[in-house]
């Protein structure tokens, strides 16, 4: 039968439904459609017979000719009450079963010279590692002479504490370039370069990376897909929601360990982790 899946949200939410593409192609019997704002998190994947970008309507007759048009809304179900990852959550609503090792896959190999391009225009010609401490504005209709205006400020880690995590960093690998990924009104910082380019080049960059450290954004939820390993600050989200076991994820109050006694989501000390303390797990994934 040929399925139709509804996917919103932003590009963390649609990339984390693709974990679940291959069952869902497998359960139909075909490859699956699907409706979302992010497009590029579908492109190229063998599993999807065809994806639509959310600027066409839904009654658009290649999606009516469907035999089931699916769709669900985690944010509004069994996921606010904390106890699902978002895999978790698409799952239950679309009906497969969850596996904890499922993650999202982007196919993203067609922008392997653009990526290689950029780098080369940013004098990137050895080892590198990404960095992502802002987020929360969406890309679609971005316009860089806007104001930065994140949608969850509690999401950032302070740009000063950020800074002294780059130095550390450029004092440790010197050799190694750090890249900041945000958005070109974002903040900035020295000791780094700006690669502002589309969200599914930075996913290409992000394969052949030394590792990165981000927070609750995209370079995250690109990681179990590029199969780059990291360092995650976490504020005002669960990592047990929005994570992955690949990756050290950390809050100030419980370290690298969850407990969901110590999670008060309101709480601004969340992201406050030590600049040396992310700078030494960072290097524990890749100094052996």
């Amino acid at each position: 039968m040929l399925n139709t899946y509804v996917v919103e949200g932003g590009i963390g939410k649609c990339t984390a439904f693709t974990a679940l593409v291959p069952k869902l192609k497998e359960k139909a019997g075909q490859g699956i459609q699907v409706y979302t704002p992010y497009i590029d998190t579908c492109a190229f994947n063998p599993d999807i017979a065809m994806g639509y970008e959310q600027t066409i309507p839904l009654h658009d007759e290649r999606i009516l000719a469907s035999d089931n048009i699916l769709y669900c809304e985690p944010y509004k179900s069994n996921f606010i009450l904390g106890k699902q990852h978002i895999i978790e959550s698409f799952c239950e609503h679309f009906g497969v079963e969850y596996d904890p090792s499922m993650k999202p896959k982007m196919y993203t190999d067609h922008l392997k010279d653009r990526a290689a391009a950029m780098l080369k225009k940013l004098g990137v010609t050895g080892k590198y590692m990404l960095v992502q401490f802002s987020g929360g504005q969406a890309p679609i209709g971005f316009n860089p002479q806007n104001p930065y205006n994140s949608i969850d400020p509690s999401r950032n880690y302070p740009h000063y504490m950020a800074q002294e995590v780059v130095n550390k960093l450029k004092a440790e690998f010197p050799d190694v370039t750090i890249i900041d990924t945000t958005l070109p009104n974002e903040p900035s910082y020295e000791n780094t370069v700006k690669f502002e380019e589309h969200w599914a080049v930075i996913h290409e960059v992000l394969k052949n990376a030394e590792g990165f450290i981000g927070i609750d954004s995209c370079v995250n939820h690109f990681s179990p897909s590029a199969e780059t390993k990291g360092v995650v600050l976490w504020g005002s989200t669960r990592w047990t929601q929005f994570g992955y076991e690949q990756n050290t994820n950390l809050q100030y109050h419980m370290g690298s360990e969850w407990d969901e006694s110590k999670f008060k989501p309101q709480d601004p000390r969340n992201l406050l982790v030590d600049p040396d303390v992310v700078v030494e797990e960072y290097k524990k994934l890749f100094i052996k």
